[in-house]
């Protein structure tokens, strides 16, 4: 059965943007979505961009000014962001609570070197950040303290992602194609696989269901599916990019859709469910309604690279991605798709 899309909202400025985060929010029929710009000509944007499904799913967007560009966004709520500037530093935010108008510094981490990344650990609850600087490695803060509680020396990292529960392990790539995980207590390697893609890696994440499963992109444009208790070769691996996979992001509430944004300037919507954990609770006895692994569906409505992409925080069915032009699309899953989800 072909697959159907829903309706697209586009929301479009004429800035350069590479970063986009979802917010969690209270509202469950709120799906909001920071971006940042780059403020290259002019100062740096937060935009908040809120669909709303209680009101003809309508987009609502509120602008904040920043003193400098963006280059990273990472969040816990909606009130406040942690932000790697243009210029490499890093702070923690907050946003007015009437209206438009500047951000304040809460806190700003004294740390060597420029950064480029900033990933908030996923539970809400574990006030800890990663902070990737180029040349120099990862430094993790305790932000309740603002306090940075462990440094790890890594002259080529590229990326990082936290593991969806513990507090003490961390993902790395480098920009050679090998990853690794960190138990933070003592600094030490729990897995390491050297090749894992030819160049860069520069996606990560892992499986808020299953946190041994650690999906990768790369230059190469693979996306890879590692079993960390395994991991001498993937569990399973799509080639559905013509060239870099720029960012991927696993549904928070459904684990075997994946989402893949690449500087060919699509987004694929993955499935892949024989590796997920809905794999046991397969009931379906028609088996045109039973979820594949592949494809689901391709999205090319960005004209330039896609830099970035989110699932909705609270909306297990929304997401959006976000292309270097600034152009911000919300997209749903097929209704074919979710309807084998949830049958």
């Amino acid at each position: 059965m072909a697959e159907t899309r829903g309706t697209s909202h586009v929301y479009g400025i004429e800035r350069h943007t590479l970063c986009l985060t979802s917010l969690p929010t209270t509202n469950s029929t709120h799906s909001l979505f920071a971006l940042g710009t780059l403020g290259v000509h002019e100062p740096g944007e937060i935009h908040i961009v809120n669909l709303n499904t209680d009101d003809d799913e309508v987009l609502h967007n509120t602008v904040f000014t920043h003193t400098t560009g963006i280059r990273s966004l990472s969040a816990w709520d909606e009130h406040e962001l942690m932000v790697v500037s243009t210029e490499g530093t890093v702070e923690l935010v907050a946003l007015p609570q009437e209206g438009e108008g500047e951000t304040r510094v809460v806190a700003k981490l004294e740390q060597p070197g420029r950064a480029n990344r900033v990933v908030c650990h996923p539970q809400t609850t574990i006030k800890q950040a990663a902070v990737v600087t180029p040349g120099a490695g990862i430094s993790v803060w305790d932000m309740a303290r603002v306090l940075c509680t462990q440094s790890l020396a890594l002259d080529d990292v590229e990326t990082s992602a936290w593991h969806p529960t513990a507090s003490s392990i961390l993902a790395t790539s480098d920009t050679h194609g090998g990853l690794r995980t960190w138990d933070l207590r003592t600094a030490t390697t729990t897995t390491s696989i050297d090749c894992a893609h030819a160049g860069r890696i520069r996606a990560l994440d892992y499986n808020p269901n299953l946190p041994y499963h650690l999906a990768s992109g790369g230059s190469d444009g693979v996306l890879r599916i590692w079993d960390l208790r395994q991991p001498l070769a993937p569990l399973t691996s799509a080639s559905n990019h013509t060239h870099w996979i720029c960012a991927l992001h696993y549904n928070p509430f459904h684990d075997q859709l994946i989402l893949s944004a690449g500087s060919d300037a699509l987004v694929n919507l993955e499935s892949a469910v024989s590796v997920s954990s809905a794999r046991a609770a397969d009931t379906h006895s028609d088996d045109s309604m039973r979820p594949t692994d592949g494809l689901v569906m391709q999205y090319d409505d960005h004209e330039s690279s896609v830099y970035a992409v989110q699932w909705s925080a609270t909306d297990p069915w929304v997401f959006a991605s976000l292309s270097f032009d600034g152009r911000l699309v919300i997209n749903t899953v097929p209704r074919e798709e979710k309807y084998k989800i949830l049958l």
